[in-house]
C-alpha cells in the first residue's frame, strides 16, 4: 500500500522539506505533487519554487515521482517527472507532445468510465478517481462510490483514489487495489502534526498485514 503525497494549496508551517523528509520516511510514497491554489500564476509559481529545490533532492534520493498539478507554465521552468491535468485543463496528449512520451501524465476521471477511456486513448500513465469521501480541498461533492466501483473493475491503467481519506477510513479504500491513496489535509492539517499523522496511518497499516 503506497501513498500520493499533494502539496498543501497555499503556505503551510506544516509544509516543508524537513517535515516532507520525514514523512516520507514513515510512510511509503509513489508520488508527490505540488498544488498550488493561488489566484495568479506568479504566485503559485513562487509557491513551488520556494520548496523546489530541497523537495526535488528528497524525491531524487528516494525515488519518489515529483508531479506538478496543470500549469505547464511551471513545468516549461522547473523540472518534473510529470504533470496531473483536471477535467477542465489541457488534454493528456497536448502534454505528451509538449513534454515528451516518457513524462507522466496523470488525469482526474471523477468516477466516469468514458473519461477513463478518454485518457487510456491519449496514452495517460494514471488515471484519478474522486472525491471518494467528503473533503475540503475539493469543492465538488463526492463521487457515487457505486458506480465508482463498477469503473474500477474494468480500469487496466493504475488508479489513484482521492478526496477526504484519511486514518478512519483508508482501510476502507484498499480492498479496490488502488496504485495509490492520495492525501493532503490528513498529513499536512492533522492537529497532532505531518509526522504523527504518518506514524498513525503505517500502525494500521501493520497491524492490518
Amino acid at each position: 500500500m503506497k501513498f500520493y503525497l499533494i502539496s498543501p494549496p497555499k503556505l503551510n508551517k506544516n509544509f516543508n522539506h524537513q517535515t516532507f523528509d520525514k514523512v516520507t520516511d514513515i510512510i511509503s510514497v509513489n508520488f508527490f505533487q505540488f498544488r498550488p491554489k493561488y489566484k495568479s500564476l506568479s504566485e503559485r509559481f513562487d509557491y513551488v519554487s520556494h520548496h523546489y529545490r530541497e523537495i526535488s533532492k528528497i524525491c531524487k534520493k528516494k525515488k519518489i515521482k515529483m508531479i506538478i498539478n496543470n500549469y505547464f507554465e511551471i513545468a516549461e521552468k522547473l523540472i518534473f517527472d510529470g504533470i496531473h491535468l483536471g477535467q477542465k485543463d489541457k488534454k493528456c496528449e497536448e502534454a505528451k507532445i509538449n513534454f515528451g512520451s516518457k513524462f507522466i501524465v496523470g488525469v482526474s476521471c471523477s468516477n466516469s468510465y468514458s473519461m477513463y477511456i478518454e485518457a487510456k486513448s491519449q496514452k495517460a500513465d494514471y488515471v484519478a478517481f474522486g472525491p471518494v469521501f467528503k473533503t475540503l480541498s475539493k469543492k465538488k461533492r463526492k463521487i457515487n462510490f457505486d458506480k465508482a466501483v463498477f469503473v474500477l473493475k474494468k480500469l487496466r491503467l493504475p488508479f489513484t483514489l482521492i478526496g477526504g481519506i484519511n486514518h478512519t477510513n483508508f482501510m476502507e479504500l484498499v480492498k479496490y487495489k488502488p496504485f495509490n491513496l492520495a492525501m493532503i489535509n490528513s498529513i499536512w492539517d492533522y492537529e497532532k502534526g505531518p509526522v504523527k499523522s504518518a506514524l498513525i496511518f503505517k500502525k494500521i497499516l501493520n497491524e492490518e498485514n
